[in-house]
């Protein structure tokens, strides 16, 4: 009996031993997947780039409202626009802001030069018919995004007399719209922000601009 005891004891002092180890690793390797799940979940609050949705094309999707997470905080939304973005003759809505931002700075990155023989215009606006209210074609100007007599070349354009700046077009309540329920308006009103390429002469066979859209919201009021 007393060898059976000492056997017994031996054997189990030599599982704590091993057992102990083991739920270290354990935790370490919990730990470390907790973080890696924390950092691919993690919400980005800062910003919102955008690519165009086949849904919005159909008119089966509303895009939400763009909110951001603080007060007294500038936000800025991001969208690509493709010279063969389906639809983007008639207008793609690609982003909402709420009524009344300030928009403090729109800017654009011609990666690709469309290159329609003829006339390139390119333009964003808050009405899907005219998508020009906030930035539209500046006639034979230079210091734009596109303008009627040339191609849009590649390089960096900042806008500083776009009609879009300020809240000149935002605060126009026959702009804004609103979320309904049952026919029911629901607050906060907000703009639906479209991009549109027209185009004359032989096709584009290339085109590819980047926009940032700087903006304040209405929480100071």
């Amino acid at each position: 009996m007393n060898d059976g005891g000492a056997l017994m004891r031996r054997l189990f002092l030599q599982f704590e031993q091993t057992r102990k180890p083991m739920l270290k690793n354990f935790h370490k390797l919990a730990t470390a997947l907790a973080i890696a799940m924390a950092f691919v979940f993690a919400p980005i609050i800062s910003a919102s780039a955008y690519t165009i949705d086949p849904q919005v094309y159909a008119g089966t999707k509303i895009i939400p409202m763009r909110t951001c997470s603080a007060t007294q905080n500038v936000c800025y939304t991001r969208v690509t626009v493709n010279f063969n973005d389906p639809n983007i003759k008639n207008g793609i809505w690609f982003a909402s802001i709420p009524a009344s931002a300030y928009i403090l700075a729109i800017d654009a990155d011609t990666t690709t030069a469309w290159n329609a023989t003829t006339t390139n215009v390119l333009t964003l606006g808050v009405t899907q018919a005219s998508a020009n209210e906030l930035m539209a074609d500046c006639g034979t100007a230079t210091a734009c995004v596109s303008n009627n007599t040339t191609t849009i070349a590649t390089g960096v354009v900042h806008l500083t007399t776009a009609a879009g700046l300020g809240v000149a077009v935002t605060a126009n309540t026959s702009l804004q719209k609103a979320y309904s329920s049952s026919g029911t308006s629901v607050v906060p009103a907000y703009l639906a922000l479209y991009a549109k390429y027209t185009q004359t002469g032989t096709a584009a066979t290339t085109g590819s601009t980047t926009f940032v859209i700087t903006w304040a919201k209405s929480d100071d009021q």
